[in-house]
């Protein structure tokens, strides 16, 4: 992994902070965390179910004209197809 080097003249701070949270945050906290990670790992799933459909297509011998569309993946894409799968996906039921 390439190492990070500042540019000449530019200063790199960086902050630690200690959370004290008590019982009720620290489940909030694990909750967000545990919910974010879940979000994170649907889209990548969803975007990459795509490519490898794409991909088994052109295997297949399928002209690209014809191939699967790709699935966008910038934020308010991946946003919307996040929530509209919250109302379908057994796994997000509970949210």
């Amino acid at each position: 992994m390439k190492k990070f080097r500042p540019q000449p003249g530019f200063v790199v701070q960086a902050y630690r902070f200690a959370l004290d949270a008590n019982a009720t945050q620290e489940r909030a906290l694990r909750s967000h965390c545990g919910a974010a990670r879940a979000a994170y790992n649907w889209a990548v799933a969803w975007v990459e179910a795509s490519w490898w459909q794409r991909r088994a297509e052109e295997s297949y011998g399928i002209p690209e004209e014809q191939l699967t569309q790709w699935r966008p993946w910038s934020l308010p894409a991946l946003r919307k197809a996040f929530n509209a799968a919250k109302h379908t996906d057994p796994r997000f039921a509970a949210w």
